[in-house]
């Protein structure tokens, strides 16, 4: 459980928090049947950046969030007005409260005070369900608006099946919101170093990544990378989400300084002819579409 102190705190601060959600444009009749305490805990722990960039295809709506991990998202998703939240991870432990936390730059895993379990008996409207995307799409074809995505496209290791599972889980006009971290950017791997700050000139195993390496990877060397990451091309995951969808927005944010866009040099590009600027500069792609009148 939340510790006793937390929302005796929360509480005593209730208008203080309410002119907080305020600010950060959550819906008034939505956050009245929410625990204060519970979400004023996800407001310090920054559990609701990803469900307010989203908030606009939410409201309203019946929402799965695929791969949600261990977080508090979800009392942010019906924050922003999301009618219910629906997380599926098939790595979820219920009863543990040792929840990812995303003031951590890396969203290790600290003690929350609350597992999910206990979450879902305090909220209603929310739900997890540990479960792999083909055994739950049996169950719960139609039952949702919106599908959300953060960072979990590109592992996704059966990625064209489980966008036509995707679409069986819409209702008509039904939404897919993501963020799909793109392999082939200077940090695709996932791997340290992280930033250009982390680089050791004296680490092979880094050597073996840096500077657009992991492209052409060893796979006895690094089976995490065949193993949990798909390397869809920017172009060919669009071709695959418009098999299945309209897509009504697609941004490319390029990867920041700290992530090595000054180090993709001519040589670079010289070296991988392959691959087009974009491809190797482009950090993330942020994807709405709406499910195809056909699917």
């Amino acid at each position: 459980m939340v510790p006793t102190r937390r929302i005796r705190l929360a509480r005593k601060t209730a208008v203080a928090a309410a002119g907080s959600l305020w600010a950060n444009r959550l819906q008034p009749r939505a956050w009245r049947e929410l625990d204060l305490g519970l979400l004023a805990l996800a407001i310090e722990r920054h559990d609701l950046g990803w469900p307010r960039r989203v908030a606009q295809w939410v409201r309203g709506c019946d929402v799965l969030d695929v791969g949600c991990g261990r977080n508090l998202h979800g009392l942010g998703f019906l924050a922003v007005g999301a009618r219910s939240y629906t997380g599926l991870d098939p790595t979820l432990d219920l009863d543990s409260s040792e929840l990812k936390d995303s003031r951590l730059r890396w969203s290790r895993r600290v003690e929350s005070g609350i597992s999910l379990r206990e979450l879902m008996s305090r909220q209603p409207r929310l739900r997890y369900a540990v479960a792999d995307l083909a055994t739950f799409t049996a169950a719960e074809t139609g039952h949702f608006d919106t599908i959300v995505m953060h960072n979990v496209t590109e592992h996704l290791m059966e990625i064209e099946a489980e966008f036509a599972r995707f679409a069986s889980l819409l209702r008509p006009e039904g939404r897919i919101v993501f963020r799909h971290p793109n392999y082939y950017c200077w940090h695709g791997h996932h791997l340290r170093p992280r930033t250009v700050a982390e680089i050791d000139p004296d680490d092979p195993a880094q050597a073996a990544v840096l500077d657009w390496a992991h492209i052409r990877f060893d796979p006895a060397e690094h089976a995490w990378i065949g193993q949990n990451q798909n390397r869809i091309r920017l172009d060919d995951l669009r071709a695959l989400v418009e098999r299945h969808f309209v897509i009504e927005c697609w941004d490319e944010d390029e990867s920041p300084r700290e992530q090595g866009i000054d180090r993709l040099t001519p040589e670079i590009l010289t070296r991988y002819p392959e691959f087009t600027r974009r491809e190797l500069a482009t950090k993330c792609a942020f994807v709405v579409g709406r499910k195809r009148a056909c699917d």
